[in-house]
């Protein structure tokens, strides 16, 4: 294998992963992201969401949606009509 091959390989993004892994979607705000978690399930998703805290403002702002990495970008997608 040539040095070329190795360097190619190394900076690879390699196995894309278990398609049942939660990724973030979108990220929006608190009072938003139970609806949206909402309309994706409506439309089939298997959506979740997850509150995130400010450590500089001690409180909960954001709302994290969440969807498994095979469904990512059909929810994306969708998101960008929602949104």
């Amino acid at each position: 294998m040539s040095l070329r091959t190795k360097f190619f390989e190394w900076i690879s993004r390699g196995d894309p992963g278990d398609p049942n892994e939660l990724v973030e979607v979108a990220r929006v705000r608190i009072g938003r992201g139970p609806l949206t978690v909402a309309e994706l399930c409506s439309a089939g998703f298997h959506a979740t969401g997850d509150e995130t805290f400010n450590i500089v403002t001690n409180t909960s702002s954001d709302y994290r949606v969440l969807v498994p990495r095979v469904e990512a970008d059909r929810a994306m997608e969708h998101l960008k009509g929602i949104l």
